[in-house]
């Protein structure tokens, strides 16, 4: 007779049960909705490190503070060498001014111009490199020995890198190397000490900066071939700021604390944008490998105080960035702008091209306008936040793709807290995604680099990573010699 009541009960209890479920449902999203985003997963550990076979040397600033004298250094390379230093054999008259080494007091018939007409000197005696005229703003660093701290010297110059050496006898890189020889070791080392590398030995890629072709899309303050860094301080400059997603001030805190070189936020601005101007074609022309599974979407950015909005276009099965325009406006011809970014890309565009999409109407406008240019390509969007419908459940995870994409970008972006002008940000944002497809490794990908460039893989360093990254971008470039 109890039997109605007990349903009853058992009903209501189940009832209650999924309202329980639901309210936790809902204030889990409310959690996960009004917390920062977190970090996802560490870095790969190679991508996070300099150090790779072994110690790498101590950068620290060099700025001619200390006097050497020109006479005495050419006598001890007469020493050493077993002959002099001879004055510049020069094919041109002079064309800079009439003046000496700042460093090593070497008259004006040892110097010449390291870049052209770029306005950098070289003194051939102490090898010191300076500004014409303003050797107190030359922006270059030292390096010294890891083991002993002595001044590591050029042993050897070759095409692309120049090889360092620490010349200290007592160094306990060289002490350690010869204690740990065999007997028949050390009497070969007596007759052939050539022959066994016993001095701590380092590797510098070296290259002439040059300037930007005037049909770059993006057009900087300044041009590389005129910067007064070394190069090794800009590969520096570009894995703090690109890489580590450092702000500005920061990457100018880094390099005078750590590094002893002393920059401002606004010249690591300019370089920024010099970098952009060449690396930004060779990025947007390279002929990619690309995969079925392309996805797009839009995303804020802070740019002089107003929100502006980044169109991205991504290739989730081999992780590469193929459009980052950046705009103030969300409408159709900045939809067009980007997919034709895409198609660009394309040597020849596939019979059945698709694209994932958000619900946005502005990509079916953009849909219908290449149609009427003779491109077709069809349209899948994902709408929302749930699967209600066949195309949101088949292309749900191309849609999550793009956003992981996004929280990366603005995980660097966020130390900036916004750009100061459009050039600022579509010259970020041209790094980024060519620091994405050519120099970071992808967990997805078995940390591999979605793009392998053969003239990247000799360098371990991420400094020297984007030096040669610059150079083949040079390389490609129309003005380009």
């Amino acid at each position: 007779m109890h039997t109605p009541l007990i349903a009853y009960l058992v009903l209501i209890i189940k009832l209650q049960r999924q309202i329980i479920l639901i309210l936790l449902a809902q204030l889990a999203e409310i959690f996960d909705h009004s917390r920062l985003p977190s970090a996802d997963k560490p870095v790969f550990k190679r991508f996070n490190q300099f150090q790779v076979d072994e110690k790498v040397p101590l950068l620290q600033a060099d700025i001619g503070s200390k006097a050497l004298d020109y006479q005495q250094l050419i006598a001890e390379s007469l020493e050493k060498n077993g002959k002099p230093i001879l004055p510049v054999r020069r094919r041109k008259p002079i064309s800079f001014a009439a003046q000496d080494c700042p460093r090593c007091s070497a008259p004006q018939d040892y110097l010449y111009a390291n870049n052209g007409a770029g306005g950098q000197l070289r003194c051939k005696v102490c090898q010191f490199k300076f500004q014409d005229g303003h050797a107190e703003k030359n922006k270059t660093v030292a390096l010294r020995c890891p083991y002993c701290q002595n001044r590591l010297s050029i042993h050897n110059r070759r095409t692309k890198f120049d090889v360092w050496c620490c010349y200290n006898d007592k160094c306990a890189f060289r002490l350690g190397a010869i204690a740990s020889m065999s007997p028949a070791e050390v009497a070969d080392f007596n007759v052939h000490p050539t022959a066994h590398k016993v001095r701590y030995t380092w590797r510098t890629y070296n290259f002439e900066l040059k300037g930007i072709a005037p049909e770059s899309p993006i057009q900087a303050p300044v041009d590389l071939d005129r910067i007064q860094a070394s190069p090794e301080v800009l590969g520096l400059v570009l894995t703090y700021h690109i890489n580590y997603g450092l702000s500005a001030r920061r990457t100018a805190a880094i390099m005078y604390d750590i590094h002893g070189v002393k920059i401002s936020h606004q010249t690591i601005h300019n370089y920024e944008m010099a970098v952009a101007a060449v690396v930004r074609p060779f990025w947007a022309n390279y002929p990619y490998a690309l995969s079925d599974q392309i996805v797009g979407d839009e995303t804020y950015v802070r740019v002089k105080g107003k929100w502006h909005y980044i169109f991205y276009f991504y290739d989730a099965k081999c992780k590469l960035i193929l459009a980052d325009y950046v705009t103030p406006n969300r409408t159709t011809e900045s939809a067009v702008i980007a997919i034709n970014q895409v198609l660009q890309k394309m040597p020849q565009i596939p019979e059945k091209l698709n694209f994932v999409v958000d619900a946005n109407p502005i990509y079916q406008v953009a849909q219908i306008y290449f149609a009427q240019q003779g491109i077709k390509f069809g349209i899948h969007q994902v709408v929302g936040l749930e699967n209600k419908d066949e195309i949101s459940r088949e292309y749900r995870f191309l849609k999550q793709t793009i956003e992981r994409l996004n929280r990366s970008y603005k995980e660097n972006y966020r130390s900036s807290t916004g750009f100061g002008s459009a050039t600022g940000s579509a010259s970020y944002t041209a790094l980024y995604s060519a620091a994405y497809n050519f120099l970071r490794p992808h967990e997805a990908l078995h940390y591999r680099i979605p793009v392998e460039l053969p003239q990247l893989k000799p360098f371990e360093r991420m400094p020297d990573k984007w030096l040669a990254l610059i150079e083949l971008a040079q390389s490609q470039l129309p003005t380009a010699a």
